[in-house]
């Protein structure tokens, strides 16, 4: 009780900007992920792409979306963090518009997907960056972690939601979903406060904004194993996310990958900030492996086609990912240091080579075993996909054992992002 006691205080004596950007993550999320886990569907069921063609889109959509996150501190440099949140849901709106347009004019869904994936990229760097900047370092991990649970939530909620609204009508989703992010531009822009780049206290107060790129470039090889293993989780990642929807189609009912990502976020929302403690001080090598492991795990329970293997593989999956992001970002943000923007547009930019090639590889491998009438054994090959994943991060993952390790205060809170 008095661990609880303690998180409401600290909760409590946040900025009003903080706190409204919390509830915000949770309503940006809710909106995105009414249209990110269904584009795949739309392209191919209401737009009339075909599925590989749907796959390269996805694709290139995902690569903009996370890489172009390493622009983000350009950007941030020149508009500040607020600006650049505002810009970027802007941007995003109207992608949603074009992209309900494109459902009577097909040709209007390219430039609509890039503006839709545009919006993102620039928005979550930003929006970490923004929470980074204005808690103490021992507080980083739980508020992080708060806007963590936050984000989940929404991302639960809003393809259950979307579920039900795409089987009536794509264009009302894409229309409701535009003007709910109208309404989240504006929010932002009353609720939200400037705010500068985070000070260096050593230095009387004056505004760091990180190392030169020469620097930047020095700092990036000792992050290079973070790196590579983000990389791989969210190719693995995006094998679930980009293609759950296509197989629930097929298989089941489109109905069920509501489900499937509400039990997904759950869990996140659910397990992340009470074990984040502890995710932060594993050992980095087993930890990582092991939730390759249990994605691997998952997806084989997946590949066994019924509703139950379906929603018990996204338990295990789910699991792995729980373990597996939360440490990635801060294995980031402890190895970067100094500028906490250019730690998650790195992430995200590798994010996004990892959504990349699972788009590509994924879209071909789908269209296989769919004209093989047996899509369980896509499962399969991600399965294996992951396993081999999790025997590289036994060799390679190093000795290091603990990200920005837990002091008294973080210890008896208990919670990280």
């Amino acid at each position: 009780m008095s661990a609880l006691s303690a998180k409401w205080r600290t909760f409590r004596g946040l900025s009003s900007s903080l706190k409204s950007l919390i509830v915000l993550s949770f309503v940006v999320a809710l909106g995105s992920y009414m249209v990110t886990p269904f584009i795949g569907v739309l392209m191919v069921q209401a737009v009339g792409l075909d599925v590989r063609l749907a796959g390269v889109l996805v694709a290139v959509a995902t690569f903009i979306q996370f890489g172009g996150s390493i622009l983000g501190g350009l950007v941030v440099d020149r508009l500040g963090l607020k600006r650049t949140m505002v810009g970027s849901l802007a941007v995003r709106t109207m992608g949603l518009l074009l992209l309900g347009l494109a459902v009577k004019v097909p040709w209007v869904a390219y430039p609509a997907v890039v503006l839709v994936a545009a919006g993102p990229a620039l928005y979550l760097p930003a929006n970490k960056a923004y929470i980074v900047t204005c808690v103490s370092d021992e507080l980083r991990p739980l508020f992080l972690g708060v806007s963590s649970a936050a984000l989940n939530a929404g991302m639960g909620l809003g393809p259950l939601l979307a579920a039900v609204l795409i089987d009536a009508d794509p264009v009302v989703l894409l229309l409701g979903a535009a003007a709910l992010f109208g309404l989240i531009t504006l929010a932002h822009q009353l609720t939200m406060q400037p705010l500068a780049r985070r000070q260096d206290a050593a230095r009387g107060g004056v505004t760091v904004d990180g190392p030169a790129p020469a620097g930047k470039l020095r700092t990036l090889r000792g992050a290079l194993r973070p790196v590579v293993f983000t990389a791989l989780a969210f190719y693995l990642y995006f094998f679930f996310q980009s293609f759950l929807g296509l197989y629930a189609a097929g298989v089941h009912n489109i109905q069920v990958l509501g489900w499937a990502m509400l039990v997904n976020c759950a869990m996140m929302v659910a397990l992340q900030p009470p074990l984040a403690g502890w995710i932060a001080r594993a050992d980095y090598r087993r930890l990582v492996a092991g939730s390759f492991a249990l994605m691997a795990a998952g997806t084989a329970v997946m590949s066994l086609g019924h509703t139950a293997a379906l929603l018990g593989g996204t338990v295990l999956f789910s699991l792995g990912e729980v373990f597996l992001f939360l440490r990635c970002d801060l294995e980031m943000v402890d190895r970067i240091p100094s500028n906490p923007t250019f730690a998650f547009g790195v992430q995200r930019l590798t994010a996004g080579v990892g959504g990349l090639l699972a788009g590509v590889v994924g879209g071909f491998l789908f269209a296989h075993y769919e004209s093989a009438h047996d899509l369980g054994m896509f499962w399969t090959a991600v399965a294996v996909q992951c396993a081999v994943a999790a025997a590289i991060a036994l060799v390679l993952g190093g000795r290091r054992t603990a990200a920005a390790a837990p002091h008294d205060e973080r210890a008896d809170l208990e919670v990280v992002s």
